[in-house]
């Protein structure tokens, strides 16, 4: 592993930020602006994000770029020239694998089999459809634009197109949905050919719409019992037709893992461009600390990128907090954990510079591991899938 003093050619992921969409869901924590498809700045938004790029760049020094990928917001509304006009500058920045993965995050509103062909044609390699439920009702209450067969038709294309790599994400343990009909949403996804599914439990943020509703009581929710239940109906559904159970919200088959996604969960670095982006990096100058830019789309599109300081706060990065080897060790405990094999804490301690295994930590493992919420092999540490409703307690007792 690369020492933290001198970050070598160590991985690296890169994620890209477009934070328009058509409309805000009132689940949705992200940043997420709604505005109308002909007003989107494509273009100067494109310009923006790599003038940003040549000013981290030259901190970064060589990495291995593994991934990249476009969120939001809604990335599939940008118009393909301009995300792969970003896309070419952040391969010739970095040094990418031959099989780098280029996932864009993509809505039933604004993806087709023409969209999808012009995605391939500037690299992407990886599309995730937010689908998030095949029930009228339920995309209602989401709040969503599409609706089932517009889920299903989005999936469909994708797979037609040729795309490599399909994921598509569902939401369950919605009020009034019941364990078989969270089941058949799988399976009816798992039927049309891709190869990843991402199923979420429907969680309540507070500075969201529902989160203001549910303040209120205004707000149906289901019963913890019933969103578990719904957990494993869907575990089951998938396991069955040969998906792999590798992250507590993550199923694939054919090993297509989430590479991207793989990365924040084992603690490489990432580097976050665009408004609103979060990026954790190590730095000779600096060591280890995560960044955040502007969350204000028209202040990160005016301001002069050539002449901005992105190692201190201002207009452009409102905040930088240095991360030390402590707090390293807990964010890879918190995030590494939700993988089925764990997290190796003797390799953690030599990249860390820091002793995992403290008296207070080993009594809560031995703790754990007597009440079967936790497994250890040597300096391994997993949550067994038979405890996975119960990682979050689990993994906080470890901090």
């Amino acid at each position: 592993m690369s020492s933290a003093k001198d970050p070598g050619k160590s991985p690296l992921g890169v994620y890209v930020h477009f934070p328009w969409c058509l409309k805000k869901c009132p689940y949705c924590d992200f940043l997420s602006i709604a505005r109308e498809r002909g007003s989107l700045p494509h273009q100067a938004y494109a310009s923006a994000v790599l003038a940003e790029l040549s000013r981290r760049r030259e901190a970064l020094g060589s990495r291995r770029l593994e991934s990249v990928f476009f969120g939001g917001g809604t990335p599939s509304l940008w118009e393909p020239a301009e995300l792969g006009r970003v896309l070419r500058g952040v391969l010739l920045a970095f040094e990418p694998e031959a099989d780098v993965e280029v996932t864009v995050e993509c809505n039933p509103t604004s993806f087709d089999a023409e969209r999808a062909r012009a995605l391939m044609d500037v690299g992407v390699n990886r599309v995730s459809i937010g689908v998030q439920s095949l029930s009228e009702e339920r995309l209602q209450f989401l709040g969503r634009l599409h609706d089932a067969s517009g889920g299903l038709r989005a999936v469909e294309a994708a797979v037609r197109a040729g795309v490599p790599r399909v994921s598509a994400d569902l939401i369950f343990g919605v009020a009034g949905q019941s364990p078989d009909e969270a089941a058949q949403e799988a399976r009816a996804l798992a039927d049309l050919g891709l190869e990843h599914v991402s199923a979420y439990a429907l969680t309540i943020e507070p500075g969201t719409q529902f989160g203001a509703l549910a303040r209120r009581g205004k707000l149906p929710l289901a019963t913890d019992d019933r969103v578990a239940e719904c957990f494993l109906a869907v575990d089951d559904a998938l396991t069955d037709v040969g998906f792999e159970h590798y992250e507590i919200s993550n199923y694939c088959r054919g090993g297509a893992r989430a590479r991207h996604n793989v990365g924040y969960w084992v603690g490489n670095e990432y580097l976050g461009l665009g408004t609103g982006a979060w990026g954790t990096w190590r730095t000779v100058r600096a060591g280890r600390q995560r960044y955040k830019n502007t969350s204000i789309p028209e202040r990160y599109l005016s301001e002069d990128w050539d002449r901005a300081d992105v190692h201190v706060t201002g207009p452009l990065v409102s905040a930088i907090e240095l991360i030390d080897d402590e707090t390293a060790l807990r964010e890879r405990l918190l995030l590494s954990l939700r993988l089925a094999e764990g997290i190796d804490l003797d390799a953690a301690c030599r990249d860390l510079d820091v002793d995992p295994f403290t008296p207070e930590r080993v009594r809560s493992i031995e703790r754990l591991v007597a009440h079967g919420r936790l497994v250890r092999d040597g300096g391994i540490l997993r949550i067994p899938k038979s405890a996975w409703l119960y990682a979050d307690g689990t993994i906080a007792e470890l901090f």
